[in-house]
């Protein structure tokens, strides 16, 4: 996986179960071991099976490009029914120009 800076991006993770049998998700995404962008349920999309991670223009671009980034997904369905996955490496590559584009009217 990877993703460009200053574009947007959109990551799709299969959960061990259903999304919506789970209360609570977290997605992070760090680089340099600082945690830069934390979702959760509420910032997310999903459907039956996946978790779709969303980037703006404005959060690819906190990432330094040439350093690899790492998401993680935590769930929640109860004590004992937790899951993490692993970190999965996102190479973060760079643009030509890095500024954010104005949206359309």
């Amino acid at each position: 996986m990877s993703f460009r800076r200053a574009c947007s991006y959109t990551a799709s993770i299969k959960t061990p179960k259903p999304p919506d049998a789970y209360s609570a998700i977290q997605v992070t995404i760090a680089q340099d071991d600082e945690n830069l962008i934390t979702k959760d349920l509420s910032s997310l999309r999903c459907d039956e099976d996946y978790v779709y991670v969303e980037l703006t223009q404005e959060e690819t671009a906190l990432f330094k490009d040439g350093i690899p980034a790492y998401l993680q997904i935590r769930c929640y369905a109860s004590e004992y029914d937790a899951p993490g996955s692993k970190c999965y490496k996102l190479d973060v590559w760079p643009a030509l120009a890095d500024n954010i584009l104005p949206g359309g009217e």
